[in-house]
């Protein structure tokens, strides 16, 4: 078994380049089809058979911007493997005016630059690094002992420079997820259609190396719970230092679900320990909690709603506008025995989980089979305490609206416009806009 799945991957591998997106490209392929063992063959569409489609789907992350399904899969011998093989490869342009993002890629409204563009104010940009492939593999398919491997993975480096970037590795079995992939507190399926890479600043989007279980009881409800690895991004000084984790993130929701699946409230839960060390009284926990309502709401056939609003405390790290600048945690000053202050006036500190919620809704409209627009709104707010330097980040919006029209069924072509500011604690309100396009070819 093991020899057979290396010959599989290697084969697929070396003749992914020669396929185009095509329902024809087997007939065009002939050659290489001879070279493969009696046991295997190979579908030119995998999209034509729903069984492999239904078990791949089910194996695959779900959000815009995730890689379409294959356009061909090898099937084992009595459809005990499937192997679907794909990606996309996409090229962007975009010009910015205001204060330009210096990213082709994310519209980050967190990195407005605060200072004047003195000359500045405006930007081309071009890149093709959100170009992604994957590796879907399900063996014993239809059974109780059905298990799946995925491998996704782009050339969005950073520093927003070319470079490999894992977006998922796991496995999955019987409900369960073990690997790297978004986080349980994460609604996929509710993002906003967007080119932006980033999407909408107060989405709850995570990467991150999870165990998640997740249960559909029936068509209408399922639910799900998992442990993660706990990222703590805070802010220390002299009093306070950071220590190794002990305890998982814990995320959990529970969903309902109606008109086929194209509607559902998801209510989702987020549980953090944060551990800390002060200087001159040991070891402490910082308590962080996050509660969020996602969803969908098909108003009819061509109208849906995409929604998320988002609260809690010590989750900066969840919300993407605000990770990486600290403010799951910030120091704030206390008191020891009645004294605020050390004998050589050294101050005491404590940390402090920051407050952080947020929103976004997105309108999305079919206009026909090939042409779908979309417009959302987002904001994102940090309650950092006014002691923090005036420099710090306090709040954020987001606009971006957006055509899509498919060429074919394997090109997606789009343009959209985005507009973003930022307010600092000091009242520093800086803003950014954006017009940008893309060609998406799935393979």
């Amino acid at each position: 078994m093991k020899k057979s799945i290396i010959r599989i991957f290697t084969l697929a591998v070396t003749t992914a380049a020669s396929f185009t997106a095509v329902d024809d490209a087997v007939a065009q392929n002939g050659s290489w089809v001879e070279q493969l063992p009696e046991e295997y063959k190979i579908v030119g569409n995998a999209n034509k058979d729903t069984l492999i489609v239904k078990v791949l789907y089910d194996n695959a992350p779900n959000y815009f911007g995730a890689p379409d399904m294959p356009r061909f899969a090898i099937i084992g011998k009595e459809r005990k493997f499937y192997l679907g093989i794909g990606g996309y490869i996409k090229a962007s342009l975009s010009y910015d005016t205001g204060n330009p993002i210096d990213n082709a890629n994310c519209f980050e409204t967190s990195m407005i630059p605060m200072a004047d563009p003195a000359g500045n104010g405006s930007l081309f940009q071009m890149s093709a690094a959100a170009t992604n492939m994957f590796f879907n593999f399900v063996a014993l398919p239809h059974t109780k002992d059905q298990i799946g491997g995925y491998i996704n993975f782009n050339f969005a480096g950073a520093d927003n420079n070319y470079g490999f970037s894992l977006k998922a590795a796991y496995i999955t079995y019987r409900g369960f997820l073990l690997g790297y992939n978004t986080s349980l507190f994460t609604d996929g399926a509710a993002s906003a259609p967007t080119i932006d890479q980033q999407g909408p600043n107060s989405m709850t989007f995570l990467f991150n190396t999870v165990l998640d279980y997740q249960h559909e009881f029936n068509r209408h409800w399922k639910a799900g719970i998992g442990l993660e690895l706990p990222v703590v991004d805070a802010t220390y000084n002299g009093g306070v230092y950071a220590i190794n984790q002990r305890i998982p993130d814990i995320p959990f929701y529970l969903q309902y679900s109606w008109a086929d699946g194209k509607g559902w409230l998801r209510m989702s839960g987020l549980l953090r320990n944060m551990i800390y060390q002060e200087k001159d009284d040991g070891r402490h926990n910082g308590f962080g909690y996050g509660v969020k309502a996602s969803g969908a709401i098909p108003f009819n056939s061509k109208v849906t709603l995409y929604y998320q609003g988002v609260y809690g405390k010590g989750i900066a790290s969840y919300i993407q506008d605000i990770q990486g600048y600290g403010l799951d945690m910030v120091p704030v000053m206390k008191r020891i025995g009645g004294f605020a202050s050390g004998p050589y006036g050294e101050h005491y500190y404590k940390m402090r989980p920051v407050e952080a919620w947020g929103a976004y809704a997105a309108l999305q409209w079919q206009v026909n089979s090939r042409m779908f627009t979309s417009a959302t709104y987002s904001f994102v707010k940090a309650d950092t305490p006014q002691t923090e330097p005036s420099a710090t980040y306090k709040s954020a919006q987001y606009v971006v609206a957006n055509i899509f029209y498919n060429l074919t069924p394997s090109v997606r072509t789009g343009v959209e416009y985005l507009w973003g500011c930022r307010e600092n604690l000091s009242g520093e309100f800086r803003h950014n806009n954006r017009i940008q396009t893309a060609v998406r070819v799935n393979f």
